[in-house]
């Protein structure tokens, strides 16, 4: 059996019936133990579930943000993981439906987690090769860019994101052309006066002409792998809290600046854990 003595000697006494063990009585204590193990697991955090019922927003403040702010308050928190399980569960009143982002699982042996292939860019430099210094978040002036799109490509919003403090800048542009891209992205930075010290990219085609800008402003640019947007994972996390209030069903044609300096202060002011 491949097994311990002693362990097959306490699986037998720990499950046996009527002094006899079977496999089947044996699997159904199993079961029975696993559920008396879960049962009441949230009795002793009942001022946590209630602080948690009065302050969760699916837009604005997230499990995360809940379970970190009661462990300031005093108040005896389980830790995020074990939240979202009570939630995935269905033990709280808060189901997975009412998150913004509902975990998914995949499989680990997935071809799409195979190693990303590097393709050359001669006008930037491969996000592999960015230092230290900027992965680590310990200097002030790295900057990702993105773009999003709005329904049936009736508009976009340029955004950029510095890498340090998350603070977020934004555009609208008429289209995607390389030509508009580059001089709403000039616009941008002069207009609200952006020390530039580094971009990241994605592999865009918007953005194929963004080196000449910053070959000018003498500012480094590095571009992600293919397919590969976790590696501007500041940047992504920004766009999906513009997306809470601009899902992608959203059309952009009467979108104005305005507004979405409006949206940009409310996000930039919000509490977030930051890593």
């Amino acid at each position: 059996m491949n097994k311990n003595r002693s362990t097959i000697y306490r699986e037998i006494k720990r499950n046996k019936a009527s002094e006899i063990y079977t496999a089947k009585d044996a699997q159904f204590s199993r079961e029975i133990n696993n559920q008396k193990s879960h049962l009441n697991e949230t009795k002793n955090y009942q001022n946590f579930i209630q602080y948690l019922y009065s302050n969760f927003s699916k837009k604005y403040s997230s499990i995360d943000i809940c379970v970190f702010k009661a462990k300031q308050f005093g108040i005896n928190t389980p830790t995020t993981k074990t939240a979202y399980n009570w939630i995935n569960t269905n033990q709280l009143k808060i189901k997975p439906k009412h998150l913004l982002r509902p975990r998914l699982w995949w499989d680990k042996s997935s071809k799409y987690n195979e190693p990303f292939k590097k393709i050359a860019n001669l006008n930037s430099i491969p996000i592999s090769f960015r230092p230290k210094w900027i992965n680590n978040r310990s200097e002030f002036g790295h900057y990702e860019v993105d773009l999003i799109v709005g329904e049936k490509n009736s508009g976009y919003i340029l955004t950029l994101v510095e890498r340090l403090t998350r603070k977020a800048f934004a555009i609208k542009l008429k289209n995607r052309t390389m030509k508009h891209t580059n001089e709403k992205f000039l616009e941008l930075i002069n207009k609200k006066n952006i020390m530039l010290k580094s971009i990241t990219k994605d592999n865009g085609m918007e953005f194929n002409l963004l080196h000449e800008i910053t070959n000018k402003i003498n500012v480094k640019l590095y571009t992600c792998n293919t397919y590969a947007s976790c590696e501007r994972g500041t940047n992504e996390n920004f766009n999906g809290l513009m997306r809470r209030e601009y899902p992608k069903s959203t059309n952009f044609s009467n979108l104005n600046d305005d507004t979405i300096n409006s949206l940009l202060s409310q996000i930039n002011k919000m509490s977030r854990i930051t890593a």
